[in-house]
């Protein structure tokens, strides 16, 4: 055989060679078509998936601040009650301060006075006689009211 033979062969070969190359691509482009369509329909899901993902995220987001705004009044509302609350017992100390001072006062006046003692004693009496009246009233309103 001769070198020219050898080269047919050889290209005969090469060309059946290529042309079984060829096949397995088509067949390989073929077989990829529906896997890919699959991919792409996973990759649409997927991507529904994000919006509605990044939907409910800024949603969340929202509702996040609006938590944040109210939970931000109320804690100015408790402050403004706690410092209420001080302001008071300030007042309830200051008036408490004032009575002891007054009453200690009116005491070592009346310890020190006789005749702030004989008026003390003349209204301590008054008042006692104002309150067994006022007790005899409420009682014969009670029998007139039973009755």
């Amino acid at each position: 055989m001769d070198s020219t033979m050898w080269l047919y062969i050889a290209l005969a070969i090469i060309v059946a060679g290529l042309i079984v190359a060829g096949i397995g691509v088509g067949l390989l482009v073929a077989g990829m078509k529906e896997p890919m369509k699959e991919i792409k329909g996973s990759m649409n899901n997927l991507k529904e998936r994000m919006d509605k993902l990044k939907l409910e995220t800024t949603a969340l987001q929202h509702h996040t601040e609006e938590l944040k705004e109210d939970m931000q009044q109320k804690s100015e509302k408790v402050s403004v009650l706690v410092n209420a609350a001080k302001g008071a017992k300030n007042s309830v100390t200051d008036l408490n301060s004032v009575v002891r001072s007054t009453t200690t006062d009116i005491a070592s006046r009346v310890d020190h006075d006789r005749g702030n003692t004989i008026l003390v004693n003349q209204w301590k009496n008054r008042a006692a006689i104002l309150i067994n009246l006022w007790g005899k009233r409420q009682a014969s309103k009670n029998k007139s009211s039973a009755s």
